[in-house]
């Protein structure tokens, strides 16, 4: 039986994650779960807007009531219904977002921390709009978001990575980095 590999990604808003799944989804096959999935159906099934603040409030108030790794917890029962050899992990923010992962998969599981320039990221939020309202935002309010419960370990947590993908540069070289990380594991 092949060894099944899991991939988690952290990484700042904007600093490149969506494209990194996107290569490793096109070039490996890799299957994508994420956090923002389970809370955005959960905040949809409300009839509330898909907002970040949305998504953040739910995020806390879940593991307030339920623990603090209860969306993890159901990340990963989601990613054991899938048969990928590859599987990414997208959503890890906080601590004790990785304990799970290790105790789970234990050696099979790598952290890999994608980061960019705060300037950067700002515009490219702001391009992607891919959440309710980030097209109009300030640099003010990307900075205040920075600054919230849920992002304010994501720097401190990715130094603790295998893997270290810098977003500085172009989309090629990007995925050249991402590259590198998978012939490290796959060997």
């Amino acid at each position: 039986m092949k060894r099944k590999i899991i991939i988690g990604l952290i990484g700042e808003k904007g600093a490149g994650k969506g494209t990194v799944s996107d290569y490793l989804i096109e070039k490996y096959g890799a299957v994508h779960f994420g956090t923002s999935k389970i809370l955005r159906r959960t905040l949809e099934d409300l009839h509330l807007p898909v907002t970040r603040d949305n998504l953040i409030k739910l995020a806390l108030v879940l593991k307030e009531g339920y623990g603090p790794s209860v969306i993890i917890d159901s990340l990963i029962q989601d990613m054991e219904k899938s048969d990928a050899d590859i599987i990414i992990a997208d959503g890890i923010r906080m601590h004790g977002d990785v304990e799970p992962f290790q105790k789970h998969y234990g050696d099979n599981f790598y952290l890999a921390y994608v980061t960019a320039d705060l300037k950067l990221r700002f515009e490219r939020t702001k391009a992607r709009k891919e959440k309710d309202g980030e097209e109009n935002a300030t640099l003010e309010q990307f900075l205040e978001e920075e600054g919230k419960l849920t992002e304010i370990s994501i720097h401190e947590i990715g130094r603790h990575a295998q893997f270290e993908i810098n977003n500085n540069g172009t989309a090629k070289e990007l995925k050249e980095q991402a590259e590198k990380m998978m012939q490290k594991l796959l060997k």
